[in-house]
């Protein structure tokens, strides 16, 4: 009998070990953690950008910089709404670009949003408007009202009923 409970009392203290490792390393990740959101694409070590990632607060004004390319600073001048996807080669990637594509070809969009999509390493352009974005991962997609206010912005997978809304939010308020 004495046996017995030793074998079960040596299983219940392995269980408890294994779940303060648990526990322990659990909370030292989470110390890291901006939101309770998690942004990251599946393979986000594949398709980061050298920016930092995304952790400031929405609705913040767009911080035009030396790195922000003339293009896009004629946008802003527009007084449109702007949509701006951040994308590169990664499956991920590719599935929100033709997202994007399609809301684009959206008649209803004609005239009220401009639409920037940008492959991430095609040029320094490119790369610098991504430092003002502070994205981290990609595809990585921001919205501006009319006023150059960023008012919405994801990293990761995201579908077009977010973005609708998000389009729909910045252009009737």
């Amino acid at each position: 009998m004495n046996g017995l409970l030793g074998v079960n009392v040596k299983k219940v203290v392995l269980v408890i070990v294994a779940l303060v490792l648990v526990l322990a390393l659990t909370s030292c990740g989470a110390s890291n953690t901006v939101s309770g959101e998690s942004t990251s694409t599946p393979n986000a070590s594949a398709t980061s950008t050298p920016a930092a990632p995304v952790n400031q607060e929405v609705p913040r004004p767009f911080e035009v910089s030396e790195n922000t390319p003339e293009y896009f600073q004629d946008a802003l001048k527009t007084k449109e709404t702007l949509l701006v996807l951040f994308y590169g080669d990664d499956a991920v990637s590719q599935e929100v670009a033709e997202t994007v594509s399609k809301l684009h070809d959206d008649q209803k969009y004609q005239g009220v949003v401009r639409f920037l999509l940008l492959k991430v390493g095609e040029d320094d352009q490119t790369t610098g408007l991504a430092r003002d974005f502070t994205i981290g991962y990609i595809p990585y997609v921001a919205v501006l009202n009319g006023r150059g206010t960023v008012v919405f912005e994801k990293q990761g997978y995201f579908d077009a009923k977010v973005l609708n809304q998000a389009i729909y939010d910045a252009t009737n308020k």
